[in-house]
């Protein structure tokens, strides 16, 4: 199941430098970035963080994307 996520521009401007190649999905951007950050140990503030996160998506504080749609008058 595909599922949207709302994120600053900022954000989505600094996904688009991590991309290895023009056509690479910010999806599997983010798969890249969680995979290194797996491999590497994290700091405790960067664990602190993802752990709110999550917390926050199971909480239901997310937007489907019909939600979306909506705001953006899809």
């Amino acid at each position: 199941m595909d599922t949207t996520i709302k994120i600053k521009t900022k954000t989505r401007t600094k996904l688009e430098n991590y991309k290895l190649h023009t056509k690479e999905t910010y999806n599997d951007v983010i798969e890249r970035l969680i995979k290194t950050a797996q491999d590497e140990e994290m700091d405790p503030q960067t664990i602190k963080n993802l752990r709110k996160s999550l917390d926050d998506i199971e909480k239901g504080k997310t937007y489907s994307l019909a939600q979306v749609e909506k705001e953006l008058g899809l």
